[in-house]
């Protein structure tokens, strides 16, 4: 698991596991999002197994799977209703942490100018420059 800091209110991932959430819980982190259809890669944890301890630990989660290179406009719009009404900080996960960075900035990119969103997604790793059209289109 990585801590991959987007701004204040989101954090992003890869994977997590139910160890991982004594760490995420200790880190001060109020939603769990997973981007992450469930039985997309053997060996893959289940969003409920992550859900119930998560809920245990006073956590909230958020399942909206969707499938990398395909995120629609409807996913966009769907991520950024729970995304404002989520306890903030939140820390999403999903395979590698591209889906949520990218969820994230989609749904930002009327509201923040595009160069920082890319800015923000570059200094938590992800270069999410070959989205820039989309951002711009989305404006």
């Amino acid at each position: 698991m990585k801590f991959a800091k987007i701004n204040n209110e989101l954090t992003v991932s890869d994977q997590i596991t139910i160890e991982d959430l004594k760490e995420i819980h200790a880190q001060g982190y109020k939603t769990i999002f997973c981007n992450r259809p469930d039985h997309e890669s053997e060996g893959q944890l289940d969003f409920s197994s992550i859900e119930k301890e998560a809920q245990n630990l006073g956590i909230k989660t958020i399942h909206q799977p969707v499938i990398g290179g395909q995120i629609s406009d409807n996913d966009i719009a769907q991520f950024d209703t729970y995304f404002n009404a989520a306890q903030k900080p939140v820390f999403a996960y999903c395979r590698t942490g591209t889906r949520c960075s990218t969820l994230w900035a989609l749904s930002h990119a009327k509201t923040l100018p595009i160069d920082e969103i890319l800015s923000k997604a570059q200094n938590a790793g992800y270069d999410l420059s070959s989205l820039k059209d989309r951002l711009n289109g989305l404006k």
